[in-house]
């Protein structure tokens, strides 16, 4: 099932609010940025943020698809019509 661009933003700025938190841990137990990509927990969290982020590049494209199909028949309709 397709999610709406409004959830998919929501769900991007909540897992970009859980990175934040979570480098807040990580900057506590001085972890250098290498040593963080190695970190289970980072790992998730970051990877649920590229996720979301891939679905709406995804969405991005389907709705510029859908924009030309729409186009492309208002322009065979035009055509017909003369």
């Amino acid at each position: 099932m397709s999610l709406r661009r409004s959830q998919l933003e929501r769900q991007l700025q909540n897992a970009e609010t859980a990175i934040a938190d979570y480098s807040k841990v990580l900057d506590e137990q001085n972890l250098t940025p290498q040593q963080r990509k190695k970190h289970p927990k980072w790992k998730q969290v970051n990877a649920q943020r590229l996720q979301i982020l891939n679905r709406l590049k995804s969405l991005k494209v389907i709705e510029d698809r859908e924009e030309a199909i729409k186009q492309g028949l208002a322009a065979s309709t035009e055509s017909s019509e003369d």
